[in-house]
């Protein structure tokens, strides 16, 4: 589905039109936004999967354009439902690639080494013995996964923070973010006048993306102190409309990004109150918050950063017994 941006002042419909991927998961959608010059740029490649190339296909044609049209690709960051479609742009055309230089990396790393650190950190959040096995093979699943869909030869510009570059008509200023995942960028641009962010999966109405920065292997206690450093540096930045990853396009850049702000803190104070004198595990509270065991690999993730972050903080304190941490108030 396509939806052109109807923003009458400035004439912004000319330039960006909105593609939407289904998902499983809320909001329902990942969004697309192509920007029409004389050459076009698609930001982010949409979810993977038969639908999905139907739907990129139909966006396309609805701004009177088609797949092999596509002179460049800029990607936000390396999660499935952003990257999804980026081999079906590569069969029927020949866009230029710009990624974060990040996703280079992680990719050196040998699966081995990840699997390895995924169950690790499983084993020291607490997950039960009777689905760790299944967890740590669900989460290294993703990172081959992405490593499909994003082929690192296909990449032609490998993006760096503050320094800005042209991809194709636009000039973008990069801007790391990482948090909800570690390779996440904003770029921010100028269109007619206004300062205008794609944001990927950051500064979202009416919601914040989970704190995840990684699938569970290395830096994965480091993803909420991560991502509140982001939100304050993002703090300092002006912003007239915001193009994200989900949700609706907004104007409300500032407000989204103090209510992210708070909501973490929230969270933060929500799990303080949960932790028991005679410790607490991840595991334990994230499946206490979702009344389930199975499937909760976000916010366990989540619960591991704001586990950490109050130890950071003074606000609670751990001890490592046979592997498995324990956290309880300071």
């Amino acid at each position: 589905m396509a939806d052109a941006d109807r923003t009458p002042a400035n004439g912004i419909e000319r330039h960006v039109h909105r593609l939407e991927f289904t998902v499983e998961w809320p909001p329902g959608h990942a969004a697309a936004y192509l920007v029409e010059d004389d050459e076009t740029v698609l930001v982010d490649a949409g979810t993977p999967g038969d639908e999905a190339r139907t739907e990129l296909s139909d966006g396309l044609t609805a701004s009177h354009h088609a797949p092999g049209d596509v002179d460049h690709v800029l990607l936000t960051h390396a999660h499935r439902d952003h990257i999804g479609q980026l081999r079906t742009l590569l069969e029927r055309g020949s866009p230029t690639v710009y990624a974060p230089r990040e996703i280079a990396a992680r990719y050196q790393r040998d699966m081995e080494t990840v699997a390895t650190a995924t169950r690790t950190n499983l084993v020291e959040a607490g997950v039960d013995a009777d689905v760790i096995d299944t967890a740590a093979e669900r989460l290294v699943g993703f990172h081959r996964i992405v490593r499909d869909l994003l082929p690192l030869d296909e990449v032609d510009v490998w993006i760096d923070h503050g320094e800005s570059i042209d991809v194709g008509p636009l000039e973008v200023e990069p801007i790391r973010a990482p948090g909800h995942h570690f390779s996440q960028y904003c770029y921010r641009t100028e269109l007619d006048g206004e300062r205008t962010l794609f944001s990927g999966d950051v500064a979202m109405e009416p919601f914040r993306a989970p704190a995840l920065l990684v699938n569970f292997d290395d830096g994965v206690r480091e993803s909420v102190s991560t991502f509140l450093e982001t939100l304050r540096r993002l703090e300092t930045y002006d912003i007239d409309r915001v193009y994200p990853g989900h949700g609706p396009k907004h104007t409300a850049y500032d407000d989204v990004i103090a209510r992210s702000i708070n909501d973490f803190e929230s969270r933060l104070e929500t799990t303080h109150e949960s932790l028991s004198l005679d410790g607490s595990t991840a595991f334990e509270l994230a499946s206490e918050r979702t009344g389930r065991k199975h499937d909760i690999e976000r916010l366990l993730v989540e619960m591991v950063g704001l586990l950490s972050h109050l130890e950071t903080r003074g606000r609670a304190r751990s001890t490592l017994e046979d592997g498995v941490r324990y956290y309880s108030p300071a």
